[in-house]
């Protein structure tokens, strides 16, 4: 066959070369490297949110306090004996 083995290292090369840079070798490669950093960012964030959320939890099983704040803000609930005053803006139409 081939009397030389530079010859044989070149064509096998070349082929090498060829199956990386060939369209869905090289774009296989990029998108999936891309789409690994894009869930690593979606875990980051994740566990970022988890961790506010445990910290929330903490919070609502020993503070009593946070219980009212969401009680009032959210539910608007008022203790005995207090008045809730609301006041309403009429917006005019012009």
């Amino acid at each position: 066959m081939l009397k030389r083995p530079g010859i044989k290292w070149l064509l096998i090369g070349l082929v090498l070369l060829g199956l990386f840079f060939s369209s869905e070798g090289s774009r296989s490669y990029w998108k999936r490297k891309k789409y690994l950093k894009n869930l690593t960012h979606q875990l980051s964030e994740l566990k970022t949110s988890n961790d506010n959320l445990t910290r929330e939890i903490g919070r609502l099983k020993t503070d009593p306090r946070a219980i009212e704040k969401i009680a009032r803000s959210e539910l608007g609930l008022i203790k005995p004996g207090e008045v809730e005053y609301r006041f309403v803006v009429e917006r005019s139409s012009k």
